[in-house]
């Protein structure tokens, strides 16, 4: 049996994993934060205000305008002035951001049958429900406010 912390082992985990994330998003010049942009913006339907984006990732107002910015600037997303009394932005997700998500989402599929690999089908299940709970547990000890978006 391992003497390694279960917490180190969750660190070192993360770690590579971000270094694979980070390495795979650079080949679409994408960061993890607009790829976080993205996801918001496809779990909405494909579109949403600039203030919902905020919301949901639980940022600033200039940090999202940034990140927009960029996303805007590589042809993943349009803007436009939100209309009526709604002064926020809409953003909405370009052919070009819908083709990279669906082939990130591919490559991550993929990424996920790695780290399940060796694993059963039941092992698999009970290890994402026992991580949930760790991380269910750390949320509500720490006050982590940080969106799940």
């Amino acid at each position: 049996m391992s003497s390694r912390d279960i917490g180190f082992l969750i660190k070192e985990i993360s770690r590579r994993m971000r270094l694979h994330i980070d390495a795979e998003l650079n080949r679409y010049d994408l960061t993890l934060s607009q790829l976080q942009v993205l996801k918001c913006i496809e779990d909405a339907g494909g579109e949403t205000t600039q203030k919902e984006i905020e919301r949901q990732l639980g940022v600033s107002h200039p940090t999202v305008v940034g990140l927009i910015s960029r996303l805007e600037k590589s042809g993943y997303v349009t803007t436009r002035p939100g209309s009526g009394k709604q002064k926020s932005k809409q953003v909405t997700v370009t052919s070009k951001g819908k083709d990279q998500r669906y082939q990130i989402k591919a490559h991550h599929a993929e990424t996920e049958k790695t780290l399940m690999r060796g694993l059963s089908d039941d092992e698999t299940e009970k290890l994402r429900q026992m991580l949930e709970r760790i991380a269910a547990n750390i949320s509500l000890e720490w006050a982590d406010h940080s969106s799940s978006c």
